[in-house]
């Protein structure tokens, strides 16, 4: 089994309202398998940019109620273009969303993914917005999915597509910043963590990644190369990130 996380960074051009990247989700597609694959995706300027305008993270207010459901609406569609391409490439994936799933609160259950993968469907989930038993509304972000997935799933390797080379020891984009190549999950990484989004930015992001990593093999690679998730899969070495 593998599990794959598509970053909305990749899938997306986050500083532009609904702006999807159609040929770098294809070309990601291009090299999935075809079965025994679990998929989730973020939200990236489909989600983000309407969650911060409404405040979703602070709860419920009455005011909201139509963003939350703009919202609901963007990720559906952004969803949509994701599934049309991966059955263009044989891959029989079936969309689940979240906020159909569960209510934000109570243990996701997990039956409907062991049904369809049982199956050779491949499960397609997203991070969403959600109903919340306390709050309200809430965002279910695509990390949290992934944590809940390798728990139940255990998957041989589960691969974070973003849209940098891996983990870094300050930000990338800052000069002599440095990839690490191999992260320990129990060793607190020196990296920067000042990037903030509303699924709560690289620092949950990394602790998110060294939890998985207690079930599997945990891989951070440059989701714009595709062919560094094809040497993954293959058990080659390449760029990236490997959280062990």
């Amino acid at each position: 089994m593998i599990l794959i996380k598509m970053g909305g960074s990749v899938i997306s051009d986050k500083g532009k309202y609904k702006k999807f990247r159609e040929e770098t989700v294809r070309r990601i597609a291009g090299v999935l398998p075809k079965e025994k694959l679990l998929l989730v995706h973020g939200g990236g300027s489909f989600g983000h940019v309407l969650a911060h305008k409404y405040r979703i993270r602070e709860g419920y207010e009455k005011w909201k109620i139509l963003g939350f459901s703009e919202i609901g609406r963007d990720m559906e569609e952004l969803n949509l273009k994701i599934l049309k391409i991966l059955i263009e490439e044989k891959i029989p994936a079936v969309s689940i969303p979240p906020h159909a799933l569960f209510i934000m609160g109570d243990e996701p259950n997990m039956d409907i993914f062991h049904f369809i993968v049982d199956l050779n469907f491949v499960p397609l989930t997203f991070g969403d917005i959600i109903f919340h038993r306390s709050k309200g509304i809430e965002i279910c972000s695509g990390d949290y999915l992934m944590l809940h997935l390798a728990r139940e799933f255990k998957p041989e390797k589960t691969i974070f597509l973003t849209d940098v080379d891996g983990i870094y020891d300050k930000d990338p984009g800052e000069p002599g910043a440095k990839l690490i190549s191999v992260l320990e999950r129990n060793v607190e990484p020196e990296t920067s963590t000042k990037v903030k989004d509303v699924t709560g930015g690289i620092a949950y992001k990394i602790e998110i990644m060294r939890k998985i990593a207690r079930y599997s093999k945990v891989y951070v690679l440059n989701g714009f190369h595709p062919e560094r998730v094809k040497k993954v899969l293959d058990g080659e070495e390449t760029i990236g990130t490997v959280i062990i």
